[in-house]
């Protein structure tokens, strides 16, 4: 055998330890999965194994790499809505935000969960986080909605469905990080949210109507009331001063959208704080939002870091290149109806095993330059993506909503798991039509 044979022989040989070394190394990741391992551990794992024995990264990398990941002033924003979301709470604004939806819907069938539905939208206007609407919802209007007859289940999964408009409706946490990622601005995907999210709260509005009808019945349009509306609007001016301060501060251009998270958390404190004002929140208080704030960010950064560095790894590989030649394919072959399809198959299926955060910074890179190539706008392309991640908050098993919501309303989770279905039909419908019609991504901005 001559020399260049055996250096061909080494070559293959090498290559297929490469491969048994993927595979091995993904198989006991996904095992480890399933048997219940945190996703960031998980990630992790497969990200130093993979760094040690296939690409041959020196595990030094791993460090460099976090540290440069996190060195991003917008990643400030993620704790500084989580500490609005509470102080909006602990002060009373959520309340008189939800006595003002309660004055709007409460004449109709539903009156509870509809209410809910329409403080899920006010709510995330400040907040921007899922949870955070999902979990406060959960303490003010679940139980209500028991008292009034609704099962505990459906209760759940109605509340939880509530909270994905919480990233849609700006601000977003997950279109900031998604705009980071896919170096889009962040302030235009903001903008093409606003009519898709409010599309999902109206979907979510009449299914909560539908599906809670027959329990409380609704007192008719007689007692809808032009007076009381302006009552509970007047009593809730803080919260609205709060939405403007945040949209059109973004909107004109006086605010990036940390600043406005740093500008909102603290007029939120103020007001908050102050009994003139209605406030209820107390300084004791504060050390406690505080450290939920930190313990958010402390699960989410070290899964920002290591996404990061999934990508690098796996680009090493040629995985992402792999993919988007697949898809690149089905799209000449089966065309474009069919390659958005799977791509949204895809993006749902992702969301419904792992974090949201996760999906947009694995698969955000990969699915864009496929989206972009067959003619789809990036700001439209920015919202498909994050509202199909949105749905994947409240899809089993994950469903990061369902968890939340389970523990705050201390519901068993498979009583959730049986109801939520019939709240992921509206939320996909939304999608489907938020994919086909681009304008409504894009006509706040011009384009």
């Amino acid at each position: 055998m001559s020399e260049g044979d055996l250096s061909t022989l080494q070559l293959l040989v090498d290559w297929l330890r490469e491969v048994l070394n993927v595979w091995n190394i993904t198989a006991i990741a996904v095992l480890l999965f399933f048997l219940g391992t945190p996703v960031l551990l998980v990630l992790a794992a497969w990200v130093v194994a993979s760094s040690y024995f296939v690409v041959e990264f020196p595990l030094t990398n791993v460090g460099i790499a976090a540290n440069d990941s996190i060195k991003n002033f917008i990643f400030l924003a993620v704790p500084l809505f989580v500490i609005t979301g509470d102080f909006l709470t602990e002060g009373g604004i959520s309340r008189r935000l939800i006595a003002f939806s309660r004055s709007c819907v409460g004449f109709m069938h539903g009156a509870t969960a509809a209410t809910a539905m329409f403080s899920c939208g006010l709510f995330a206007a400040i907040s921007g986080s899922n949870a955070a609407t999902a979990a406060t919802m959960g303490r003010l209007l679940g139980p209500e909605m028991v008292e009034r007859g609704v099962s505990p289940g459906l209760s759940g999964a109605i509340i939880a469905a509530g909270g994905t408009v919480g990233v849609i409706i700006p601000p977003s946490v997950i279109f900031l990080i998604y705009g980071v990622t896919m170096e889009v601005p962040s302030v235009d995907l903001f903008i093409g949210g606003m009519i898709p999210g409010l599309l999902m709260v109206i979907a979510l509005l009449g299914s909560a109507v539908v599906l809670t009808g027959k329990v409380e019945r609704g007192v008719g349009l007689r007692n809808l009331s032009a007076r009381q509306i302006a009552r509970s609007a007047l009593t809730a001016w803080a919260g609205f001063v709060a939405i403007g301060v945040i949209f059109f501060g973004i909107y004109w251009g006086y605010f990036s959208p940390t600043e406005a998270a740093g500008v909102v958390a603290i007029y939120c404190f103020i007001v908050g704080s102050v009994p003139a004002l209605g406030g209820r929140l107390r300084l004791r208080q504060i050390p406690g939002i505080m450290l939920n704030s930190a313990r958010l960010a402390g699960l989410l950064v070290p899964l920002v870091v290591f996404s990061i560095q999934f990508q690098q790894v796996s680009s090493v590989m040629g995985l992402p290149v792999a993919i988007q030649d697949f898809l690149g394919g089905l799209g000449e072959n089966y065309g474009t109806t069919v390659l958005i399809a799977v791509m949204m198959l895809l993006i749902l299926l992702v969301g419904a095993i792992t974090e949201s955060v996760a999906v947009v910074l694995i698969l955000g890179p990969i699915l864009a330059p496929v989206a972009e190539s067959i003619g789809i706008d990036p700001i439209h392309w920015g919202v498909v993506f994050v509202v199909g991640t949105t749905i994947g908050f409240i899809t089993p098993p994950y469903g990061l909503n369902l968890f939340v919501v389970s523990g705050v309303l201390r519901i068993n989770y498979d009583l959730i798991i049986r109801q939520i279905f019939k709240l992921l039909i509206p939320l996909m419908i939304v999608w489907i039509i938020v994919t086909a019609t681009p304008w409504l991504s894009l006509v706040l901005l011009g384009d």
